[in-house]
């Protein structure tokens, strides 16, 4: 019986070896020689873009195989072209893989004019960060307390997207004082009037991307952060002492309504492939993803461009999806209805 016992461990040891072997085999061999298409759901130059090119540049030696990534920008409506094209179009044999927009999920619980994608059904490698807005302000307005934004009106310029709906929903939901002067090309042409004087500040403005595209201006004291608008204290505003946007609301229903909208910080730079892509080939592409935003040549790459690097698991993702998608719906129903009041061009 012991015999028997050591050669049937010893056969269904070797079968399992085997068949992650030949798994193994099946997934180098599909990847060998091949192109990889990124899919990016912005303009080049942007936020989206940046990640998704640091990414392409060290992801392939972490694939079985080594396949060259291709970035492809699908810039429009707020990527939401990306995302269908990703979804209902591209290929689903693990030779796509896509860089789309956190807010997509806002956009499809609202109901949103031509969504067809499901965020929960993407096969999700992780999210490259987990960050939050910032409203930074010229060193010249008189602000000393996160008190002194909700008496104060402060003039902001304002380029579309979230630089222009985020000040008007937190003027509908905390009581902010923001004036918005939109009309800007670029977030890069805000910065350049605050520092003109043209305007005070810039709200809605991703830290990550703040804190890359205007390092020499923090440094010159040109701007400074004035409030951490996110579902969660940044770790790195937290030190500084900035202050956090749900410290300004005391009433549960408001912060509902925050915690809700901004619930997509959580994976603000989502990598995603399209639905029932090989079990094997997605988890060659989430384990290659994760040593990726790990690899030190990538963090070291990313520090000189500072680019804000904080892996965000699948798994975390979709917690926070599903926290999300199953909010009460009166949590939800308050908060479209703030959106829209703000201009969320997601509605």
């Amino acid at each position: 019986m012991e015999i028997r016992s050591v050669v049937a461990a010893t056969f269904v040891s070797t079968l399992v070896f085997s068949v992650h072997a030949n798994a193994q085999e099946s997934v180098a061999a599909f990847y060998k020689g091949r192109s990889l298409n990124l899919l990016v759901g912005s303009a080049p130059g942007g936020g989206y873009d940046l990640y998704a090119r640091h990414v392409s540049r060290h992801m392939s030696r972490h694939l079985p195989g080594e396949p060259d990534i291709v970035v492809q920008n699908m810039p429009g409506a707020g990527g939401l072209i990306a995302a269908n094209t990703l979804y209902t179009r591209s290929p689903r044999d693990g030779s796509t893989i896509g860089h789309i927009q956190g807010p997509l999920s806002i956009r499809q619980i609202a109901g949103g004019r031509n969504v067809q994608y499901d965020m929960r059904n993407f096969g999700w490698l992780g999210s490259a960060n987990n960050t939050s807005n910032v409203c930074v302000l010229s060193p010249r307005v008189p602000v000393k307390t996160a008190n002194d934004l909700l008496t104060r009106e402060i003039i902001v310029g304002g380029s579309g997207g979230s630089t222009t709906y985020v000040p008007s929903f937190l003027n509908a939901v905390v009581g902010t004082k923001f004036k918005i002067i939109a009309g800007y090309k670029s977030t890069n042409d805000v910065v350049i009037a605050i520092e003109r004087g043209e305007v005070e500040g810039l709200c809605g403005w991703g830290w990550d991307s703040a804190k890359g595209n205007a390092r020499g201006m923090f440094d010159r004291g040109v701007l400074r952060v004035g409030l951490d608008v996110g579902s969660q204290p940044h770790p790195e505003l937290s030190k500084q002492g900035v202050p956090f946007v749900m410290d300004l609301v005391t009433d549960k229903t408001n912060r509902d309504i925050l915690s809700f909208a901004f619930s997509y910080l959580v994976y603000i730079r989502p990598f995603v492939t399209p639905p029932e892509v090989p079990a094997d080939r997605l988890k060659a592409l989430q384990d290659a993803f994760a040593m990726t935003l790990k690899d030190k040549a990538f963090l070291a790459e990313a520090e000189k461009s500072d680019l804000e690097v904080r892996y965000v698991s699948p798994a975390e993702v979709m917690i926070a999806l599903d926290k999300a998608f199953n909010a009460p719906d009166e949590v939800k129903k308050n908060t479209m209805m703030k959106l829209k009041e703000a201009g969320f061009e997601g509605l």
